[in-house]
């Protein structure tokens, strides 16, 4: 009985290694290859947001000269209400409530809690199309946030 189980061990490996020795043979097994970089490895890491309009429904808007943009989340209404912003800036929220709130913007989604702030150290260029974009707020009182071009 040991002969036989020994007999079907052979045979199985007999099938699996001579079709590989034929294929390093012939010079057809791969080796592995540092790869290339494909078109998809080098596009932006996020899908563009599309916008919901190409002008704020507020008449003004807030600046920001540095990197940072800062919308501070309050009971009734966000500091600013509307941001116009650059490509090259970032986004900080702070939550300046006694509640926790649900933000998103773009693929971005976190649950701020009372009084904590939330950074987004990505481009806003990275992750919105140029135009007017709401900071979704829940359950209150979002801002615009205006992307201009580019």
């Amino acid at each position: 009985m040991m002969t036989k189980h020994f007999s079907s061990l052979f045979a199985l490996v007999a099938v699996l290694i001579i079709p590989l020795s034929a294929c390093v043979q012939a010079g057809t097994l791969s080796t592995s290859t540092t790869p290339t970089p494909t078109a998809n490895e080098t596009a932006l890491p996020y899908a563009l947001a599309t916008p919901y309009a190409q002008e704020p429904a507020a008449g003004i808007c807030a600046t920001f000269d540095g990197d940072l943009v800062t919308i501070t989340l309050n009971a009734d209404v966000p500091d600013p209400r509307c941001t116009r912003v650059r490509p090259d800036q970032t986004l900080k929220v702070v939550n300046n409530t006694v509640t926790p709130l649900s933000i998103s913007i773009g693929p971005f989604k976190s649950a701020l809690l009372a009084a904590n702030a939330y950074s987004i150290d990505v481009p806003f260029g990275d992750y919105l199309e140029p135009g007017v974009h709401q900071l979704q707020v829940s359950p209150c009182c979002g801002a615009e946030i205006w992307l201009e071009e580019k």
